[in-house]
């Protein structure tokens, strides 16, 4: 093992660790890294906390899921068979024994241990065979022990004789003599395992899946059987990282000797006043069971939870591994890399600063000795935060440079001697809605839509420590982590501005908004932009000012910092903006006349051919059209064609074609309008305003929720056509007549006005 330092791009020095791993690195990666985490616990299953010392080793219990008091981003293991056993917390030093040898110091490593107040080393020492600690977990609460005895060979008085041996590990709620004591499900006990060989009393529990042990173990003279320890398998006694899961725990030394710890306190901060410092006379707060990854220098990756109490935090120990290099993360950002699931997802907060101290039980008090280059953290003094979007830190840290062991007394532990802090602030979003105000009272009210495509800008004030320009050609490096964390419509910045535009549902967020708390505390600015064009309005404000800031909260007792959207000056509270459009609308429809001709006759198209057909007006053919019949297809029920259609002596449309057929109609002889009940006329005002309406203003036209006045009375362009044909299927001859009329007005009308019923029916707002 070599350390080595190099210089990095900030006055510290970044620290790399060389480690040979033959043996873990030559198993060949069959299954993917373990899920889930395990813990050690009380035989009820009560104590996760490694601050906490198991009066005796008899009372350390595992548990296959998260306890009652365990991380909220823990997972239960997997449901399976599993492997447990422990060492110390390198791992050099097997400990899982046969219970004669529990009292034995060091285990497997018991040669090199001395005895200190306590019992003698032993001249031998039995580690417990691996088919002793095979488990099965059921993936929610339930542990049972495989097997109940072992099998071993050995020779007795020159015979070779094979005994079966029993196990001797109990579960919790045969240790309690009752399951009602359990806090969830049940557990298994670690005992017996020798004395660890740390000085502080550090135990390092471990469980792995069946598979991977037996891998390990293939090139053992009996594979996982016959009483195989793990001692001639590869990896750490058979266990390997990857697929492993490990937590370290304490137990009482009682008068075997004087405590020697190097414990590493662990504590989280709401950097509200985003200074990149922790400031409780300003308004910082201590974060409670916030979740922190701890990865030591065999990769293996632990959880913890920070405490209620500043003075009072969760530690690690680091003993025995004090001079090798360890990382903290944030488990947030970081977290998807590990195979965790993290607290404030989607992403709430970031970081804003990590540094190692000297542990006081004040956090400002500590000496302040390296600040980890944690992304988006800052160093003081800080105008802007501009670093990437992880939350590692870094390449870890060697603790043996920065601090020593620390001696306590018989029975008494000592201080943490290191303390590891993150700061964070919490961001906001907001959800910006475009509405469609057809009754132009400034609200959203039920049937009114949205529009989509409508651009929005976000202004963000000098208040706010960013660049003023953040996009993949101003900031190469941030803006893919950006993108990985919040997406692909984050929305570059530019010039301190963001511009999107509305979804299909109307709607656009913007995400990732810092709290506005530095220098003059100008505000956000979130606008629509402006329409210049024919008949739009607006009946609310087209911008709104708003302050953001950093919150912590709890729900169900784990923490959550956010951004909150606040001090509005529209007088309205929450993270949801909407604004408010109108247009009015004036159409010009065309006569019949031009329908009928060729202008006319090349806008129509198959769509509004099989409109019409379906209506009953033209779905059969009249008794009163002598050039066709209907329906429109261009030929009578017979089979001929109808003839081409003139205007003059010109052909507006050849002949068999069901445009003729329409041309025909639209100006076909009213000489017996009496005998029909002028139906034929209403017929052809209808068409006509029909095709006025699915190609007027423009050529998607009309929404079938457009409104024109009838006779005082304001009816959808649906409502008229359904109206026409109820009256063309009576024989009201003076209702036809004076309908036929309304009708004709719309068609010769050049400046309809039209309460639109959507957006669509307006002037396009914007033109590229």
């Amino acid at each position: 093992m070599s350390i080595h330092t190099e210089p990095s791009g900030s006055s510290r020095t970044r620290l790399i660790l060389a480690i040979s791993a033959v043996g873990v690195l030559s198993i060949p990666q069959a299954y993917a890294r373990l899920d889930g985490a395990i813990f050690t616990t009380t035989p009820a299953g009560e104590i996760v906390n490694e601050n906490v010392r198991y009066e005796s080793k008899q009372e350390v219990f595992l548990d296959g899921g998260p306890g009652p008091n365990a991380p909220g981003s823990a997972a239960a293991l997997p449901a399976g068979n599993y492997y447990f056993q422990v060492t110390n917390p390198s791992g050099r030093c097997l400990l899982s024994s046969i219970e004669d040898d529990a009292g034995v110091n060091g285990g497997s490593c018991y040669e090199t241990v001395k005895g200190k107040g306590g019992p003698k080393n032993a001249v031998v020492f039995n580690a417990e065979p691996l088919e002793c600690r095979l488990f099965y977990f059921d993936g929610e609460d339930g542990v049972f022990p495989i097997n109940a005895t072992y099998s071993v060979t050995h020779k007795v008085k020159g015979q070779m004789v094979t005994e079966s041996l029993p196990c001797t590990h109990i579960l919790g709620s045969e240790y309690l003599d009752s399951p009602d004591d359990l806090a969830e499900g049940d557990t298994i006990q670690l005992y017996p395992f020798a004395n660890t060989p740390n000085s502080g009393g550090v135990y390092k529990a471990w469980v792995a899946t069946e598979m991977s042990v037996i891998d390990a173990c293939s090139n053992a003279p009996n594979g996982v059987h016959g009483g195989e320890t793990g001692e001639n398998c590869q990896g750490v006694f058979g266990f390997i990282p990857r697929y492993s899961k490990t937590d370290n725990f304490k137990v009482k030394l009682g008068d075997r000797e004087v405590p020697e710890t190097y414990d590493i306190a662990l504590r989280s901060f709401h950097d509200k006043n985003l200074n990149c410092q922790y400031d409780p006379d300003l308004g910082d707060e201590h974060i409670a069971n916030w979740d922190f990854g701890v990865t030591d220098p065999i990769d293996m990756r632990n959880i913890y939870r920070t405490t209620a109490i500043e003075a009072l935090p969760i530690t690690f120990s680091v003993l025995e591994q004090e001079t090798q290099s360890w990382s903290v993360d944030h488990l947030m950002w970081f977290a998807a890399l590990n195979q965790v699931n993290p607290l404030n997802t989607p992403f709430t907060h970031f970081t804003t600063f990590a540094d190692l101290r000297e542990f006081a039980a004040q956090h400002n008090d500590g000496l302040s000795l390296i600040n980890f280059q944690s992304p988006l953290a800052c160093d003081q003094p800080v105008d802007l935060i501009t670093r990437d979007s992880g939350e590692e830190t870094d390449d870890g840290f060697i603790p043996s440079l920065y601090a020593q062991a620390a001696q306590g007394k018989k029975g008494v532990d000592p201080d943490p001697v290191l303390a590891v802090s993150f700061g964070s602030v919490g961001i906001a979003e907001i959800n910006v809605c475009k509405v469609f105000d057809k009754n132009r009272n400034g609200k959203k009210d039920d049937g009114e839509g949205t529009i989509s495509n409508w651009p929005m800008v976000l202004t963000i004030p000098l208040s706010v420590p960013l660049p003023d320009d953040i996009s993949e050609v101003a900031t190469p490096n941030l803006w893919p982590k950006l993108v990985e964390i919040f997406g692909s419509d984050i929305g570059e910045i530019h010039n301190r501005q963001i511009t999107k535009y509305t979804g299909d549902d109307g709607c656009v967020t913007f995400r990732a908004l810092v709290p506005n708390v530095r220098g003059d505390l100008s505000p956000y600015m979130i606008e629509e932009m402006v329409s210049q064009q024919q008949g739009w309005g607006y009946s609310s404000s087209a911008s709104v000012t708003f302050d953001v800031q950093s919150v912590l909260s709890y729900e169900n007792d784990l923490p959550i910092v956010q951004g909150e959207v606040y001090n509005r000056d529209d007088n309205l509270t929450g993270h949801h903006f909407d604004f408010h459009n109108y247009c009015d609308v004036i159409v010009n429809f065309d006569t019949k006349g031009y329908w009928h001709n060729k202008n006319g006759l090349s806008e129509l198209t198959e769509a509004d051919r099989d409109y019409v057909n379906s209506l009953l007006p033209y779905s059969m053919a009249s008794d009163y059209f002598d050039m066709g019949d209907e329906p429109f297809d261009g030929q009578y029920s017979g089979g001929a064609q109808v003839t081409a259609a003139f205007s003059g002596d010109s052909v507006i449309w050849a002949a068999g074609t069901w445009q003729s057929e329409v041309s025909h109609f639209l100006v076909d002889n009213n000489g017996n309008a009496d005998v029909h009940l002028h139906k034929e006329q209403l017929a052809q005002q209808l068409l006509a305003f029909i095709f006025n309406t699915r190609h007027r203003p423009s050529s998607g036209g009309l929404s079938d929720g457009a409104t024109i006045e009838v006779n005082g009375v304001w009816m959808s362009v649906s409502e008229i056509i359904e109206m026409a044909i109820m009256l063309w299927s009576s024989n009201d001859s003076d209702a036809i007549v004076s309908f036929k009329t309304i009708l004709d007005n719309f068609n010769n009308n050049d400046m309809l006005p039209v309460s639109p019923g959507a957006y669509t029916d307006c002037v396009a707002p914007f033109y590229d």
